[in-house]
């Protein structure tokens, strides 16, 4: 009687667990977080485990999994690259980094496994599509909703037609429910051919509407890597198509094929061109990116340095041209922006050799399946159609993760093995089924081992919840952080990092706010939270920088203190704050040094650096910081010529810096040379011209004194400074 109910019950969890979760999965987002698309984690966290424990719970009371032990080519593939990312974890430079892209791939693969063993019937097939093609009108309304706001609405903060906070944060970009124009278009890629596949079997109007919408969410996602998804999903759908499903000559088959590869390859390529030449830093954003990754798998490229580890090594090997191309100094960049590459830097040639291996497994299993629905004559079947559009599906997603890292996050993680698992499912069609023998446990040990996976899932379930509200506390921290509100601020961090031990981000923003305060304790307390960082994520972002902040404010504390204790004869005193002034300048100049050569080109740290050693009175050294900045792209960068004057405003205040120190040192023919290189790169800096006045006011050069001072005056006639000038007679 019990073992019914346990067969009925949980049965009836995953038949409708799977799909729903599936559609919960694509169109559910939550603004509460810091991160809108953490819902999504979450339940990828706590409804994977849920399906995967109740899977294990149901296969204890049936036997041992009898339906992939018929198929061995389907679980064991799938199997060794979970074992493959297992040993990529325990041998990891960098464990607690690993750990979470290791969870993720233990839920992917055993949920490929779930469906390959549980969805492998017609009924059970169509329910889990049918959900996913629910979710997606879901998807492409919101896309033409948040598509309308943002062409026939006014910008943030007035209210248009998209109610939510995240409006337009995209500019003309759409991502609908997925947070990430990148993210929607990998389930959009994934979901076209599919719903073209039902479209040609059922011949329903609405499957046609619905694959018009998902065509237009593509274009205006515009991803070009969602683009060449789109093109080459449906080449290979076409391919597929005529090849497998049709009954027609093969002069006709080769006929179609070429005029369908060239309209598709035409269309694509001509509107990636179009964006390219609007946008094309992106090709050059991933190019550099591509040539850093390569740099990086040269250093381990046999076993790499461990799974998930790429965002703790890649600053190190940043090129300084990614910062010209993004306009900012961003060093939040975390990925390859090729899904390959990354795993191959992770896990080395033994890791993306499995990887490979495995995708051309199932690819060719696909592949295998048409055949056999050709030769029986059930190519008209549905499963047959499905099976087309999965494996077109899963050749778009592949080929959007060439240029992407899609695969990296969950919305798409998850697609990915759906595809895998259901191609392994449509196998079981037509193998052979033969009696096997079934590894029976007495109904002691079944419940045992039952009720401890039972307590496994609650405890999961009740760590990934705490993770999510971690989020949310998370979220708090940083509103009342930027309100100033230390207390309430710190109070929150705090929450988080309880919830969360791993999460990064929360150790970093405290250990700022303790800077930001600066007051009685709050040096120590910052160095810790550093210092805890440090643990994590060695080089996140500019964390080293700030540490060299921290030791400059003290370095002026101390100083004020020694000229302060000198005033009053207090030799004591002088000497101790001496001391801890030499020492913070020291520590300063460490952690500046450090951060120099994490990120090469950030100007700050060579501002800092010249900075503190005029105050220290070695001037060369401050000359040299100077020129280094200069130097740096021109040591760093092939083209140097080509990115300067993307950073001409830059370069101009490091010039005037260079030269107010050569007229401090009274070197005045290399001062009036940095402050003329100033006003070459540009010509209305009104700190150029204002230097260049005061050298010739010093030089009593009236002639070139007046006529600078008429530019300026021209230029700046509302400045204080600029209006006091009278002009030489």
């Amino acid at each position: 009687m019990l073992s019914d109910i346990i067969k009925k019950t949980f049965s009836k969890i995953l038949q409708y667990g799977v799909p729903l979760f599936y559609f919960l999965v694509a169109v559910s987002f939550y603004l509460g977080t810091y991160d809108s698309a953490q819902i999504k984690i979450t339940i990828v966290q706590i409804g994977g485990i849920f399906l995967i424990c109740s899977w294990l719970i149901l296969k204890f009371e049936e036997d041992l999994f009898p339906t992939l032990r018929q198929n061995p080519v389907v679980a064991a593939p799938v199997l060794l690259f979970l074992v493959s990312g297992l040993i990529s974890y325990l041998f990891s430079y960098f464990n607690y980094a690993s750990l979470n892209e290791f969870s993720r791939r233990l839920i992917y693969c055993l949920l490929a496994l779930i469906i390959a063993d549980f969805f492998n019937e017609k009924k059970s097939i169509n329910r889990l599509i049918n959900f996913l093609i629910s979710a997606t009108y879901i998807v492409c309304i919101y896309s033409v909703i948040q598509f309308i706001d943002i062409n026939f609405f006014p910008p943030p903060p007035d209210k248009g037609l998209d109610p939510f906070a995240w409006r337009q944060a995209f500019g003309p970009k759409i991502f609908s429910t997925f947070g990430n124009p990148n993210f929607l278009g990998d389930f959009l890629v994934v979901m076209s051919p599919i719903t073209l596949a039902l479209f040609f079997k059922k011949r329903k109007f609405h499957l046609l509407f619905l694959w018009i919408l998902i065509t237009f969410s593509t274009v205006v996602t515009y991803s070009k890597g969602a683009w060449i998804g789109y093109g080459l999903g449906l080449l290979t759908f076409g391919f597929l198509f005529v090849n497998f499903i049709l009954h027609i000559e093969k002069s006709k088959r080769i006929f179609i094929l070429i005029i369908m590869s060239f309209l598709t390859v035409t269309t694509v390529s001509g509107a990636i061109f179009i964006q390219m030449k609007k946008r094309p830093d992106s090709a050059s954003f991933r190019t550099c990116t591509w040539l850093a990754t390569w740099e990086m798998i040269n250093t381990n490229p046999v076993l790499g340095t461990g799974i998930g580890t790429f965002y703790l090594t890649y600053p190190s090997f940043r090129r300084p041209e990614i910062f010209f191309i993004e306009g900012a100094h961003n060093t939040e960049t975390d990925h390859a922006e090729n899904e390959y590459l990354e795993v191959f830097y992770d896990e080395g040639i033994i890791g993306i050799g499995i990887f490979l291996a495995l995708l051309a497994l199932f690819l060719t299993l696909g592949l295998k399946n048409l055949a056999y629905f050709r030769k029986r004559n059930l190519n008209d079947g549905t499963m047959a159609y499905i099976q087309l559009g999965v494996l077109s599906a899963l050749v778009a997603q592949l080929g959007h993760n060439l240029v992407c890292v899609s695969l990296r996050f969950v919305s798409s993680g998850v697609m990915l093995w759906m595809l895998i698992g259901l191609t392994a499912a449509i196998s079981f069609q037509y193998i052979k089924k033969e009696k096997i023998d079934i590894v029976v446990f007495p109904s002691v040990i079944k419940r045992i081992m039952q009720i401890i996976i039972f307590l496994m899932m609650c405890y999961l379930i009740f760590v990934f919840y705490g993770f999510f509200q971690a989020d949310k506390t998370h979220a708090t921290a940083i509103y009342y952080s930027k309100q100033g509100r230390w207390n309430e601020s710190l109070e929150y961090f705090d929450k988080t990092i309880r919830k969360n031990p791993s999460f990064i981000m929360p150790r970093y923003f405290k250990a700022n706010n303790y800077n930001d305060r600066f007051q009685n304790d709050d040096v120590s307390k910052a160095l810790a939270e550093y210092e805890s960082l440090w643990k994590l994520a060695p080089n996140y972002v500019q964390s080293k920088f700030l540490v060299g902040a921290l030791y400059t404010k003290l370095w002026a504390e101390y100083n004020l203190q020694y000229n302060g204790f000198l005033a009053k004869k207090d030799e004591k005193n002088a000497e101790t704050a001496l001391k801890n002034r030499d020492d913070s300048f020291q520590k300063a100049v460490r952690y500046y040094n450090e951060y120099e050569l994490i990120d090469p080109i950030f100007p700050e740290t060579y501002y800092r650096l010249a900075w503190l050693y005029v105050q220290n009175g070695e001037y060369q050294k401050a000359l040299d910081e100077y020129q280094k900045h200069l130097d740096a792209p021109g040591k760093l960068i092939r083209n140097a010529d080509y990115w300067k004057p993307r950073r001409k405003n830059e370069y101009a205040f490091t010039y005037i810096n260079m030269g107010s120190l050569y007229f401090m040192m009274n070197n005045l023919d290399k001062a009036e040379e940095c402050f003329k290189k100033s006003l070459e790169l540009v010509p209305d800096s009104l700190e150029g011209l204002k230097s260049l006045v005061a050298l010739y006011n010093k030089t009593n050069r009236k002639d070139e004194f007046n006529k600078t001072v008429e530019t300026l005056k021209k230029l700046y006639p509302q400045d204080k400074v600029v209006s006091t000038l009278v002009l030489k007679k």
